[in-house]
């Protein structure tokens, strides 16, 4: 898997995890893994989380992570464009495949 594909699903894993309240590692991946039906590693988890916080769109507080405002808009787009989480994912593929482009 490409790093923006992976960086997607971790992301997309992480807006529905912490829809309600921040959420760590454990939660995070349990999410990916209904997403994609695999379990990604610690270093994918490590590189997307770092990326993402990075980019502004997504906040760690001490131990648990949640979508910015800037995340939650991205989220939000995608979430009006399509039902279907493969969709879903693939949306937000498109949006950051340029993001990893300019990097």
């Amino acid at each position: 898997m490409k790093t923006f594909e992976t960086t997607s699903w971790i992301f997309l894993a992480t807006a529905i995890s912490s829809e309600i309240e921040s959420v760590n590692f454990a939660g995070i991946s349990k999410v990916a893994d209904g997403i994609n039906h695999a379990i990604p590693t610690q270093k994918e988890m490590q590189n997307a989380l770092s990326w993402l916080t990075e980019q502004k769109l997504v906040t760690k507080v001490e131990k648990k992570y949640s979508l910015t405002e800037s995340g939650k808009k991205i989220y939000e787009e995608v979430k009006k464009e399509n039902i279907v989480l493969l969709k879903m994912w693939k949306s937000i593929e498109d949006k950051f495949v340029s993001k990893f482009e300019n990097t």
